[in-house]
């Protein structure tokens, strides 16, 4: 009986930044149930530490492409992966750039290949790639193994280069013993925490918006946004509950406006937390809120449920089909700001309300969304991967 594990090889960011995508991939490293059934390597994506700097095309970008690529074919010569597990971009930039490759380069070295989008706007960005580009792109996307998303819903995100038969859904991870409500840690009142670029795709520049009237109305209501402001989009360009592009707004114009207003004790910019920092903030918050125009599955989000906050958010990305209206939260269309400010106002002025949702969200959380379960499902994937 053969008992030896099989090699995967793990290609992708880790903290910092400690964004999304970076932490998941670490939760992935360290999960006891992946590594107990396979032999895991891995190899680094990023190499910049700030954000503020991803997708930016310039001398360091060449640079890391040769050694990242010098970095790959060793490993897949010495290590001979039976499997190669990779979250790709939805840029063009970062298709030509890596992506394609890297997928190419895996499959002639004979190992499976399963991608991982960690987002909603691949399809959408894809129409506006170059002629020459997208059918390139297409060319590696048919050698894919297994393409993993977000929610059931985009499964048509790779069509026509990969068949339904191929896609798989894998849903945010949360650990359920770090991420818990801290009762020794007072609540503040009206604490209303965004957290995420502050970017018009975020809907950072939305929020904004309504700041003067939802503190007209609640003068105990104050904002907290954690994260970097970023000029410019690198990834996100339409609204993918609409289809319809997103009209660009500056956000350092916007930040301007509101610190010369009347509001501007009502707002306040954290700049990018973690760590402790950042689970202060989450266990002292009152509601969390995000206004983004796409998402996969919101890792920040998830993390204020399992803590146990009751939640503002829109319905996109997997957010529409795990997550209830009223139950788990109040949605609001992306852009739509009147039903923005309802959502606030429902929650600001009904306590009651904050408390029952928010222990909905933690048992939610324990019950559906545990590193545990989601191991297990990742486990399952890439099982049925192997066996093809």
């Amino acid at each position: 009986m053969n008992n030896k594990k099989a090699k995967i090889l793990f290609i992708g960011p880790t903290p910092p930044p400690y964004s999304g995508p970076e932490l998941s991939m670490q939760q992935f490293l360290e999960s006891k149930t992946l590594n107990a059934t396979y032999d895991i390597s891995f190899l680094k994506t990023n190499f910049r530490t700030d954000n503020t700097k991803k997708g930016k095309f310039d001398l360091s970008m060449l640079t890391n492409f040769f050694i990242f690529f010098s970095k790959l074919l060793k490993l897949l010569i010495s290590n001979r992966p039976n499997c190669v597990y990779y979250p790709i971009t939805p840029t063009q930039v970062g298709w030509i750039g890596r992506d394609v490759w890297t997928i190419l380069l895996s499959k002639l070295f004979g190992a499976k290949v399963i991608i991982h989008l960690r987002g909603s706007h691949f399809k959408l960005n894809f129409q506006q790639f170059n002629g020459v580009i997208k059918r390139f792109i297409g060319f590696s996307l048919r050698k894919v193994d297994c393409a993993i998303v977000q929610a059931n819903y985009l499964k048509d995100q790779f069509e026509p280069f990969i068949s339904q038969e191929k896609m798989a859904v894998l849903y945010q991870a949360m650990d359920v013993t770090e991420y818990t409500n801290n009762t020794h840690v007072a609540v503040e009142k009206g604490k209303i925490l965004v957290m995420g670029h502050m970017t018009k795709a975020k809907g950072y520049t939305d929020i904004l918006k309504i700041i003067p009237q939802i503190c007209q109305e609640f003068p105990f209501a104050n904002f907290y946004f954690a994260g970097n402001i970023r000029k410019g989009e690198r990834g996100v360009f339409y609204n993918q509950f609409t289809g319809e592009k997103i009209t660009y707004e500056d956000p350092f114009e916007a930040e301007l406006k509101i610190l010369n207003s009347d509001y501007k004790n009502n707002y306040v910019n954290l700049g990018i937390i973690s760590g402790n920092d950042k689970m202060k903030h989450l266990q002292s918050s009152d509601i969390f809120l995000t206004a983004s125009y796409s998402e996969g599955f919101s890792r920040s989000l998830l993390e204020a449920m399992s803590i146990g906050k009751p939640t503002v958010f829109t319905p996109v990305g997997a957010h529409r089909e795990v997550f209830n209206n009223m139950v788990h939260g109040f949605s609001f269309e992306p852009g739509k700001l009147d039903q923005l400010k309802d959502a606030l106002r429902m929650l600001l002025s009904d306590e009651q309300k904050r408390k029952e949702i928010g222990e909905n969200n933690r048992k939610n959380v324990i019950a559906n969304f545990s590193i545990e379960t989601i191991a297990n499902d990742f486990k399952s994937i890439i099982s049925n991967t192997l066996a093809t």
